[in-house]
């Protein structure tokens, strides 16, 4: 088993994540020696299909879950350690909040939570709703937002600690094909500015273009890693998919 570098945004090192089924203690194993590393600085797209793993990688590295057996570090730390210094964005594959609250008084919240003033606060939810293009939404209540909607608004939630790692659920689900562009340029921008994005997603050809390096789960664990250049040797993500997918 390697060892978790320090030197990677997200490591893996012989992970085993199983959960328990039942009340007789019956467990599924949900991830199964799972090895890899994320370059810091780099958008990591983490395919696969359903039931493969990829919600479960995604929260081990936020802290949300602990490990069976290996080792899975954050930034090079504990992942509940960098949670709880504010280094980790997490966006939840639904993404829920209360339904009475506004959009903007949700990232009010969150940001007075995170240590803001209140002045401060009202300009990081107004700067964070612009951003992911709910302006002319802020003052709508929660449950009156499409799925899409709260999507948007979950990775505005993400971002509330300026975070160097993000971690995106199925950041694109429920979008329309405009939205998911814009998407694509929120996240191209966190990169530029030095931060790492892990996401999941099933838009294969998006993500494609979109992604520095590739984690291929199937039936929890890696058939593929690696960069841009690699999957292109190998026909491309769509065609690395449908191998996976007829294993």
């Amino acid at each position: 088993m390697t060892a978790p570098t320090s030197a990677a945004a997200v490591s893996f090192a012989g992970v085993t994540k199983d959960f328990v089924t039942d009340w007789r203690g019956r467990t599924w194993r949900a991830l199964d020696q799972v090895s890899f590393a994320v370059p810091v600085g780099s958008i990591c797209a983490v395919v696969g299909p359903n039931g493969s793993g990829k919600s479960t990688v995604l929260k081990l590295a936020a802290g949300l879950t602990r490990t069976s057996s290996g080792q899975c570090r954050a930034n090079g730390r504990a992942p509940t350690a960098a949670l709880t210094d504010g280094q980790i964005g997490y966006l939840a594959e639904d993404f829920m909040a209360p339904a009475f609250f506004t959009g903007r008084d949700l990232l009010v919240r969150l940001a007075r939570v995170a240590g803001l003033n209140l002045p401060d606060a009202s300009e990081v939810s107004a700067r964070l709703l612009a951003s992911v293009g709910l302006q002319e939404a802020g003052d709508r209540r929660v449950g009156e937002y499409s799925k899409g909607m709260r999507q948007r608004l979950g990775l505005a939630q993400a971002m509330i600690d300026d975070p160097p790692l993000l971690l995106l659920d199925e950041p694109a689900a429920g979008l329309d094909p405009r939205a998911v562009e814009n998407l694509a340029g929120i996240i191209r921008a966190q990169r530029d500015a030095g931060r790492t994005v892990v996401l999941t997603s099933h838009f294969l050809p998006q993500v494609e273009e979109l992604s520095d390096h590739f984690v291929l789960l199937e039936r929890g664990r890696v058939l593929f890693t690696g960069s841009p250049a690699e999957v292109r040797q190998r026909g491309g993500l769509s065609q690395l998919y449908l191998e996976a997918v007829a294993r």
